[in-house]
């Protein structure tokens, strides 16, 4: 479970602690600032937890943290790697980006690795036997990335490829 913190954009108030959508509304709807006022704005802050890299690359605020907690969080593993790469890397909103997830192909590894993998299940058959010593598969998984077909990135301390990037 993750915590997080509502930091008030109000100096004159002071903020909490929360690790459900429950906690968060009810401690935002009656948090009063100094003066007797009602705090309405805040600074949603991930202070501990497993997501922290995808909630900021998801750009989650005040406005759209119910979506966090009602979709984000249910997402599977593989999921949470696309709404990353969806979000982080090519800059999708959030929206569009949960629209997407099912439109991306991932696979775990650095590129020369996955190009490699790639190359031999589609054209190895097609090569003599004799040529494929002479295959370079760093200028293949080069050139699968200049292409644009192949992104690299690095997401929750491991290495993945997106292997259908030109086409998102």
């Amino acid at each position: 479970m993750s915590t997080f913190f509502a930091q008030p954009y109000s100096l004159d108030a002071v903020g909490f602690y929360f690790d459900t959508l429950e906690a968060y509304t009810e401690k935002s709807e009656c948090l009063l600032d100094t003066f007797g006022n009602l705090v309405e704005e805040f600074e949603i802050q991930f202070i501990d937890g497993d997501d922290c890299e995808l909630f900021s690359a998801c750009g989650m605020n005040q406005g759209n943290l119910a979506t966090w907690f009602e979709t984000i969080v249910d997402l599977s593993d593989q999921e949470k790697t696309a709404l990353f790469y969806l979000s982080s890397v090519l800059g999708y909103s959030l929206e569009n980006a949960l629209n997407k997830l099912e439109d991306v192909n991932l696979s775990g590894g650095n590129l020369k690795d996955v190009a490699e993998t790639l190359f031999d299940e589609f054209y190895l058959n097609d090569v003599p036997e004799s040529v494929r010593a002479y295959i370079d598969y760093e200028k293949y998984a080069r050139d699968c990335e200049l292409g644009g077909d192949l992104c690299e990135f690095d997401f929750n301390g491991t290495t993945w490829t997106c292997t259908n990037a030109s086409s998102l």
